[in-house]
Parts: C-alpha cells; structure tokens; sequence
C-alpha cells in the first residue's frame, strides 16, 4: 500500500508542477482561423504570427472605394497589414518589375489565382482579375516582425498567405464567384 500512496503522491505532485509551469511562462500566440473576415487556413497564417503573445485583429471597412484595411497584431506589437480595394474599372498595364525593385527579395510571382502579384520577405502588391474584364481588386500586404526572413526565399511565406487570402477575399466582395 505505501508503493501505491507513493505512486499516487508522486502523480499528484507531477501534475500539479506540470499545470504551475504550463501557467507561468508567457501566453502562447492562438492562429485566428479568420483573417479580415475571411477563413484563412491555419497553415498560411500561423508562420507569420509570433509564438508568444495575445493576438487581436482589426478591421475597418473602407467608405469611398468597396474595400477594407485588416491589421494583426501579436503580444502589442503589430504582425500584418492588408490594405484591400474593389476598383469597377479595367487594370491599367503595371510594371511588375518596377513594383518589386523596391521591396527587399521581391519579384513578379506566380500566384494560384487569376492576376499577377510582386511578392517579396514583407512586402506584397497584388492585383486580382475579377469575373468581369472592368473590375479587379488591388491588395497591399505589409508584413513586420521578428518572423521577416530577410532571405532570398523568405518570400515563400508570404506568398503562401496571399494564395490562401486572396482568393476568399475576391469571393467575399463579389469580384469572383
């Protein structure tokens, strides 16, 4: 019977310390399974999110142009940026080349959906065709953070996340069905 009360008091013990430790270190980061009010899968988003820290997202519909403007933010400090605008006009001719010279390891990049894209390690410019030849939508996409691979492949991240986004962003205002 002692074996036993020592088994069941070291049990007790173990669980007790594994709960105190779990509680005492800092608050795990939970990835949203919305972004800017669209499911955006677990996969494309949690590499851009900090391991530590609340997260907390805002989004602000725009008023002059069908669009939003969403913002993550983990532990304070802010994560990513998308600036979404719905233009009822045909694309004028864009310079992917030029677009990107300016973002750190970014090029023009194939993307899973009709339009083109310049994507780089934080930042991305986008332009998606819609059903119709007079409408596309535009995103910027802004990434900051520790989690930045400034590397010549540190776009990959980014890129994931604007595959899974904009599709689903296109949808929800009516750009595509």
């Amino acid at each position: 019977m002692t074996n036993l009360r020592r088994t069941a008091t070291a049990l007790v013990c173990a669980a007790v310390m594994a709960v105190a430790t779990g509680c005492s270190g800092s608050t795990q980061a939970t990835v949203p399974a919305e972004f800017c009010k669209v499911p955006v899968p677990k996969g494309a988003l949690s590499p851009l999110i900090p391991k530590d820290g609340s997260v907390k997202q805002t989004y602000t519909a725009t008023q002059a142009q069908p669009g939003a403007a969403c913002a993550l933010s983990a532990g304070g400090h802010r994560v990513l940026y998308v600036d979404i605008t719905r233009w009822d006009r045909a694309p004028d001719p864009v310079d992917w080349k030029a677009v990107a010279a300016p973002f750190k390891y970014a090029a023009e990049r194939a993307v899973s959906f009709p339009g083109h894209a310049a994507i780089g390690s934080n930042r991305a410019v986008v332009q998606a065709n819609c059903t119709s030849r007079n409408t596309y939508m535009s995103f910027g996409v802004y990434f900051f953070g520790d989690r930045v691979e400034n590397t010549p492949t540190g776009y990959k991240k980014l890129q994931r996340f604007v595959d899974a986004l904009v599709p689903r962003e296109t949808k929800k205002f009516g750009c595509t069905k």
